[in-house]
């Protein structure tokens, strides 16, 4: 993997994914990408990147594990939101753009033009 490549974490089903895609492909970005329900981003990485003073920022609220657990009402812990992440995948922010040390949780298309092309 070159220092360029981007690693993208995706669910085939999600629309936001989607998007990232084709904005990634017209801009001609290598990228590989990584079926996020078999293979998480691992926990080390997550461990580093997600901020416990804005765990919302990493979680889907659309997610049916976040509305069971009522998340809307009380956000969990940064150790108990990456372990219910690891387990429920779904949980995750999606999609997660990782280039070297940059982490996208989301897709926002500026954030995605500060990578490395």
């Amino acid at each position: 993997m070159s220092e360029k490549q981007i690693i993208f974490y995706d669910k085939k089903t999600c629309g936001t994914c989607k998007k990232a895609k084709i904005y990634l492909d017209e801009g001609q970005y290598d990228y590989k990408v990584i079926d996020i329900n078999k293979t998480p981003p691992p926990r080390d990485l997550l461990e580093k990147y997600v901020d416990e003073s804005d765990i919302k920022r990493f979680l889907n609220s659309r997610s049916k594990i976040y509305r069971e657990k009522e998340f809307s009402k009380q956000l969990p812990k940064k150790t108990e939101a990456i372990d219910l992440m690891l387990e429920h995948p779904d949980l995750i922010k999606r999609p997660v753009i990782i280039q070297g040390e940059t982490v996208l949780f989301g897709f926002e298309a500026n954030d995605v033009d500060d990578l490395k092309r």
